[in-house]
């Protein structure tokens, strides 16, 4: 049995509003903060499954949203690098301490900002990545989305160098998120992480979706 206060509830219900926002408009960052925010009122591992059913609902609205929007040329080597990437989270679910996690996802985030930082002042040097780089980046994003829900940094460091209109920069991502979550719910059902209390959790915080969604919407 989770034990949940209201101050939870309502923190939690804020982070899917962001993360309905950020996943439909923006493709930013908010889901990387989910695991660390409610972590503080459950352990890890069933913040981490409260949350994979918000994403995946929210990923798989983001299919229709932008079904005319995405570059199949990516996503062929990205789902595949992501496939790797989660298998080997699987892997080393219990293994990796979970500050070891946030260390790599920070120092990602910070490699590939500087990267696209540095990219207009140095427009010769710094040029568009080839598209099968895609493949090492996604095996990143899979192996830290599978452990924390953290896999965005890598994904969107490439595909922001790919310069990609912004409709299908967003579709493209949330094409690939969409298929590694579904990836993910086997791995989560089998280690625990998914179970009867957590869904419960996830029901309560599922009618932010819409209203997070459309905001994002919206907002694009």
């Amino acid at each position: 049995m989770i034990d949940i206060s209201t101050q939870f509830i309502i923190i939690a219900s804020v982070m899917v509003f962001l993360i309905g926002v950020s996943k439909a408009g923006l493709a930013a960052g908010f889901g990387s903060l989910g695991v660390p925010i409610l972590s503080q009122y459950v352990p890890p591992i069933l913040a981490a499954g409260i949350l994979l059913p918000l994403f995946v609902v929210i990923d798989t609205t983001n299919l229709w949203n932008y079904r005319n929007h995405f570059q199949r040329q990516y996503l062929k080597v990205m789902i595949l690098g992501a496939m790797v990437g989660i298998a080997f989270g699987t892997l080393a679910f219990g293994v990796v301490r979970p500050e070891w996690l946030r260390l790599l996802v920070g120092i990602i985030a910070l490699w590939f900002a500087a990267l696209y930082f540095f990219k207009a002042f140095l427009p010769k040097i710094s040029g568009k990545m080839p598209r099968q780089y895609g493949f090492f980046f996604a095996i990143v994003s899979g192996f830290t989305s599978h452990l924390a829900h953290a896999g965005g940094p890598p994904a969107r460091a490439f595909l922001l160098n790919q310069n990609l209109p912004k409709s299908q920069f967003i579709g493209t991502f949330g094409f690939l998120f969409a298929c590694m979550n579904w990836m993910k719910v086997g791995p989560y059902l089998y280690f625990g992480q998914i179970t009867w209390d957590t869904i419960k959790v996830s029901l309560l915080l599922a009618p932010m979706i819409p209203f997070g969604v459309y905001a994002g919407l919206k907002l694009h």
